[in-house]
């Protein structure tokens, strides 16, 4: 019966640890705006004269991603 317990315990943890992970990969993609992730994904960079500006600040795009806070 421990076995059984320490089992479920080391269960739990493990998917407690991972939700955690997930979680925080979730809000890195929330900062950036919907065009740059495309163009990440293509291997490039965004062609958008704000989104490079905004880099170059190192922060994310006001009109493109309203939501996003700056990058730290």
């Amino acid at each position: 019966m421990k076995n059984i317990r320490i089992i479920l315990a080391l269960a739990l943890a493990g998917f407690f640890a991972t939700s955690l992970v997930n979680a925080d990969e979730a809000k890195k993609e929330e900062t950036k705006a919907k065009c740059c992730m495309k163009a990440e994904k293509a291997g490039e960079k965004c062609t958008h004269e704000c989104c490079a500006a905004a880099a170059k600040d190192g922060k994310a795009c006001e009109k493109c991603a309203p939501k996003a806070e700056p990058k730290k």
